[in-house]
């Protein structure tokens, strides 16, 4: 059975539904069209997609 969960994205605020979500899942927001990774579970938290050849973002 699929579980279904629920979150902002980040850049345009739009609900994204993802399926079976898992950290470090990447979805497509519905709205914007950005690529967004699945960082955290319960609540579900999305965040931008990094290249993987890109440095990450410092935490604010």
């Amino acid at each position: 059975m699929e579980t279904l969960e629920v979150s902002k994205c980040p850049v345009c605020g739009e609900l994204v539904e993802v399926a079976d979500a898992r950290v470090g899942l990447e979805v497509e927001c519905p709205e914007c069209g950005e690529v967004l990774r699945v960082v955290g579970m319960h609540p579900l938290k999305l965040y931008y997609a990094l290249d993987p050849d890109e440095e990450p973002l410092p935490d604010e």
